[in-house]
């Protein structure tokens, strides 16, 4: 069975909506999707689709009614071995159940029915009121959060069981010796009690022992908190008497004195230098402004400087700007004429060209007409050879249809002489036979060739035994000795259906020889001989008429006849161009030679030349025409701009009678500026270099104000531990704890003697339960052998060299060896419990499938507790199984789950 996809309707979040997943692949499809997504819900409505009854209102049922109530509905589309189908239920209300076949939608089971039809289909697994579900879904299918492979019920538990040991058995066969004989049986049992006495099956103490072991734990626990409780009061008399020292220290009056004087003078100090700062601040403005001042009366006299500079410079460049304009206009009007002359040029030789090629197509198109006609004559023989050959191909295939003599009938025609042969030689070696001589005789006699004379003579049933010839006896048969007696023979009959079974094959030989109208092998094979022949010729027939016309004899006719047109259309051009119109209804040969194309062709090559070569001229007339006008166009622009810039450098320079006396303006005040700033420059100086350092006295002032305040909370945070540490002293002292720690150390030491007594007790006997269950180690693992085989492989992807050991009692994992390590399936990590989960069943799916029930895997959240490192190695293990196997992932670890790889299908959610 395969899962093609599922539907849910009104079914817990989807109140009123319908739920679908589709394209579900054959190998892996992950349906990786948020929390609260709906996952789970998907997993317990399929699941309930094929473990619940219709008609059920049990708790898994009823679970999937969402608060509003209503009918369930789940649906989900299969693949069998028989045809796709879809399986449909609704619960509580309305209940129903129904099998419909997708090819033509047709309903082919109905309620009961359809669950009988469900119960077959998994392979006699039952759905059951309660959910558990036997048979092979109940092994495969993992619910979220579900770590072991065990069922939650004892029924279900039981019932999972007996599938796990049904398939072991069936692949492995049944191993009588698995157990090693019931006398070892009563010595595991004699064992296993007295271990039971001691500890649980699991290796828990119980009785005595855990009576012993539990009091020793508790006396070890008691110990361990006196001896804690006298610990924690020697430190809390150390430290109580250390806080007690620290305290005197800050309360002392002159250090209390010391570090005020050491705060008033700080802060003294702090207030001399944050003066001192403010008139250093005043200075370095005074300084700044001065900077400015000398700036801007530098920047002053440089323009006046270069704006000289400009208008001098722009004079020159408007002068050589008006002579390249002019210069340029020239250049204009020489390529314009030199264009117009290379046009004319290039025009005449087009229209020679033109001339040329117009000639050419004409000649063409009659050497086209004779090609064609020469294409026509080889087409129309391959035409007539294809026609023979569909003769022939018709003619032998009409002889295979009407022989019925196929290999496959002559294969079953020698398979029945073979069983004739065989019963036949069965029937003879069972046969007791009689053969009589006569001693003294010559074969005279009566006449009869009987081989006996008047007197001494055997009678059989009143007949005159022949003598020298095998007679079959069958039964009690009396022989008559004529003189002597009689003599009775007990020969048994044949056993078996031999004789029968020869007879009926006999006769269905010649029933199957009949069917072709032959009466013996030879004759059979001769004919089946004749009809292979006759194939082979159909077939070379067919070979020869894919060379001849490989798309067919009418497409091989329709280009015939394309080729007639085509030399009919080849004389159009010459009847349209020249003087004496041709007759067009036939091909006919045309009149220009092939050797007047060459010359043509050559002409035409020729004037290309001559046209390109006057393109080119044009074109480069042309572009050293536009190159001028450009050139012209920059020029004029060039004028411009030196014009502009000219007329910018005459105002900012200014009337040309005043530049003397701004010049030396621009000079007084450029001197005043650079004084005024010296003057500045030294009295920052002055008070920069007498400052004191404002850093290091806020530096001190925060430092003292620390000081003071550290000595305050260390007083105040030593004063509350002194009194805390005072308490627990009291309170610890008073109990007698030292006294009560001595006699728990005795109690406990005796419990100790107890726990080791009882341990080498369990201990003996567990190496005895060991060496017993060594000898039967070999028959378990040829019975646990297929599903190692299984795992094997998939468990090496996650450790190296590890195997799994197997309980003979629930047929299920109970421990894991690694190298020369055995660990208890209890005693590993969640994470690895549960991959050791996945790969069992994985492999328990590898063995349905050997026994032709494939069944999907569904997990849900399955690889929860596995590290980054393992789930990368799980989707190694879920991607071999997949090749042959479908499986189907709901996750909500949407990131992890993307290195899974696999089918996305889609998910749709949808009003009802």
């Amino acid at each position: 069975m395969k899962l093609l996809s599922l539907q849910l309707t009104n079914v817990r979040k989807f109140a009123g909506k319908t739920a679908t997943i589709s394209g579900i692949g054959d190998g892996i499809t992950v349906v990786s999707q948020a929390n609260e997504f709906g996952k789970s819900t998907f997993f317990d409505g399929i699941y309930a689709l094929f473990f619940e009854k219709y008609g059920s209102s049990a708790k898994p049922v009823k679970s999937l009614q969402p608060y509003g109530g209503g009918a369930v509905e789940v649906a989900a589309d299969i693949a069998t071995q028989t045809g796709r189908f879809r399986v449909e239920k609704r619960f509580l209300s309305r209940k129903s159940a129904r099998i419909i076949r997708l090819s033509d939608m047709a309903v082919v089971a109905q309620d009961d029915e359809a669950e009988r039809w469900i119960s077959q289909m998994l392979g006699a697994g039952k759905a059951q009121s309660g959910g558990g579900g036997e048979g092979p879904a109940g092994l495969l299918w993992v619910r979220q959060g579900v770590l072991g492979l065990e069922a939650e019920t004892p029924k279900d538990r039981a019932a999972m069981t007996e599938t796990r040991r049904d398939l072991l058995s069936s692949v492995a066969g049944e191993i009588d010796t698995m157990t090693g004989g019931r006398r070892m049986d009563r010595v595991m049992r004699r064992v296993a009690e007295e271990l039971g006495v001691l500890h649980t099956k699991t290796g828990r103490p119980t009785g005595a022992f855990k009576a012993a072991l539990d009091l020793a734990t508790t006396l070890e626990t008691d110990h361990a908190a006196l001896e804690s409780q006298v610990t924690d009061l020697e430190e809390a008399l150390g430290a109580r008497k250390a806080a007690r020292a620290t305290l005197q220290r800050l309360a002392d009056p002159q250090a209390t004195a010391l570090r005020a004087q050491a705060l008033e003078a700080a802060r003294r100090d702090l207030e001399v230098a944050q003066a001192h700062a403010g008139k250093v601040a005043q200075a370095a403005q005074a300084l700044k402004l001065a900077q400015l001042a000398a700036t801007g009366a530098d920047q002053s006299l440089q323009g006046f400087l270069l704006a000289q500079t400009t208008l001098d410079e722009a004079q020159k460049a408007q002068e050589a700007a008006s002579g390249q304009a002019r210069a340029a206009d020239r250049q204009v009007r020489d390529h314009k004429a030199r264009h117009a002359e290379a046009a004319a040029v290039l025009e005449a030789a087009r229209t020679r060209l033109a001339q040329a090629r117009q000639r050419l197509d004409v000649a063409h198109g009659q050497a086209d007409a004779r090609a064609a006609q020469g294409e026509a004559r080889q087409l129309g023989d391959q035409i007539t050879k294809a026609q023979a050959q569909i003769s022939l191909r018709d003619t032998a295939l009409a002889r295979v249809n009407a022989c019925g003599a196929t290999a496959a009938w002559l294969s079953q025609v020698e398979a029945q002489a073979r069983e004739v042969t065989q019963l036949a030689g069965q029937v003879a070696a069972q046969t007791t036979t009689l053969r009589l001589s006569y001693a003294g005789q010559d074969g005279g006699g009566d006449g009869r060739g009987d081989g006996a004379g008047d007197s001494g003579r055997v009678l059989l049933d009143g007949q005159v035994l022949a003598a020298d010839r095998d007679v079959t006896v069958s039964g009690t048969q009396v022989l008559t000795l004529e003189g002597i007696g009689a003599l009775e023979v007990h020969a048994p009959a044949p056993s078996g259906d031999a004789p029968e079974r020869l007879r009926q094959v006999q006769a269905d030989l010649e029933a199957l020889l009949a069917q072709v109208g032959v009466q013996t092998i030879v004759e059979a094979r001769a004919r089946a001989t004749a009809r292979q022949e006759d194939a082979a010729a159909v077939e070379l027939a067919r070979a020869v008429l894919v060379t001849l016309a490989p798309e067919g004899l009418e497409a091989l006719q329709a280009a015939k006849a394309a080729v007639d047109l085509r030399a009919t259309a080849a004389r159009a051009p010459r009847a349209s161009q020249t003087d004496s119109p041709q007759d067009t209804d036939s091909p006919q040969e045309t009149d220009i030679p092939d050797e007047s194309i060459d010359a043509l062709r050559a002409t035409v090559t020729r004037l290309e030349g001559e046209e390109a070569s006057a393109r080119r001229d044009a074109s480069g007339a042309q572009a050293d025409h536009s190159q001028a006008r450009e050139t012209a166009i920059s020029a004029e622009a060039t004028l411009q701009v030196a014009q502009d810039s000219l007329a910018r450098a005459q105002g900012q320079a200014g009337p040309p009678e005043d530049v003397a006396d701004r010049r030396a303006a621009l000079l007084q005040a450029q001197a005043e500026a650079a004084e005024e700033l010296r003057v500045a420059q030294a009295a920052d100086a002055d008070l920069r270099a007498s400052a004191p350092d404002l850093a290091t006295a806020e530096a001190e002032f925060a430092r003292c104000e620390q000081v003071v305040a550290e000595a305050a909370r260390q007083s105040r945070d030593l004063g509350e531990q002194h009194a805390a540490l005072t308490a627990m002293i009291q309170t610890l002292a008073g109990g007698g704890i030292e006294e009560r720690r001595d006699e728990v150390a005795g109690q406990l030491e005796a419990a100790r003697a107890d726990v080791a007594r009882f341990a080498a007790q369990a201990g003996a006997l567990t190496r005895l339960r060991d060496a017993l269950e060594a000898e039967r180690q070999a028959a378990r693992e040829t019975y646990f052998g297929p599903v190692q085989e299984e795992l094997k492989p998939l468990l090496a992807i996650l450790h190296r060299e590890a195997s799994l050991q197997f309980d003979s009692d629930s047929l299920l994992p109970a421990g894991l060896r690694r190298g020369a390590t055995e660990e208890g399936l209890e005693d590993l990590s969640g994470g690895t419990r549960e991959q050791i989960a996945i790969l069992t069943r994985l492999a328990f799916a590898r063995l349905f499938a050997r026994q032709g029930l494939h069944m999907p895997i569904v997990l849900d959240d399955a690889l929860v507790f596995s590290d980054d490192a393992r789930i990368v190695k799980m989707f190694t293990a879920l991607t071999r199984v997949a090749q042959n196997q479908q499986i189907l992932v709901f996750s909500c670890r949407q990131m992890a789950f993307e290195n899974l790889g696999g089918t996305r299908p889609q998910v749709t959610v949808e009003q009802a």
